[in-house]
């Protein structure tokens, strides 16, 4: 019972201040990209879904860095004008591969026993290379539809396309991600043509 007491004090302080029930239609992850949490939880989703069973402290602050650089991309005002009037579209990516190759590459020469742990690294790259392609030929990609596209488990993709700053748009049991640099009538239009009842 002694364990109990950071749970009441939690629920008593939530009971008393009144909480909002904040259901967001729409995750844009470029901005949760700027808060610490959610760095974090990117972070260990893509540590439990590529590295379940290499499970090393060196490869979660590696993940960390990579998080943390793209984030950083994301926090310079002139980056985000590009992306809002749509010049730049998808650029974390290369952030992404380049990182990831630059790993491969470090890893791949001091490491030589370990092609395993580079095996998984090449995959994060060759998922991160194919949103890449579809987002080159796409604006967007329905949830229900990753596992054919990518030949992968939704579970894999999904934390990399948030990497990329997509934006996630939720309807009842449907979702569909969007790449990021797309004007919001764009969006819209996607949206409608997919029957998304967003407000």
């Amino acid at each position: 019972m002694e364990n109990n007491k950071n749970i009441d004090y939690i629920i008593d302080a939530v009971i008393k201040r009144g909480y909002d029930d904040n259901f967001s239609e729409c995750n844009d992850f470029i901005e949760l990209l700027q808060k610490r949490d959610f760095k974090d939880l990117i972070t260990l989703e893509l540590y439990e879904r590529y590295f379940w069973n290499d499970r090393h402290e060196f490869i979660l602050q590696l993940l960390k860095e990579l998080v943390e650089m793209v984030s950083n991309f994301f926090q310079n005002p002139d980056t985000i004008r590009e992306i809002q009037i749509g010049i730049l579209q998808n650029m974390p990516s290369s952030i992404i591969l380049g990182i990831v190759g630059y790993i491969i590459g470090k890893w791949g020469k001091s490491q030589k026993d370990h092609k395993k742990l580079n095996s998984t690294w090449l995959r994060i790259e060759s998922n991160v290379k194919k949103i890449d392609i579809i987002f080159k030929n796409h604006d967007y990609i329905l949830t229900n539809e990753i596992e054919r596209i990518f030949k992968a488990s939704r579970e894999e993709i999904l934390p990399l396309l948030k990497l990329c700053g997509c934006k996630c748009y939720i309807d009842k049991k449907r979702s569909i991600w969007i790449k990021c640099g797309l004007s919001k009538s764009v969006e819209n239009d996607i949206l409608n043509n997919h029957k998304f009842k967003i407000k």
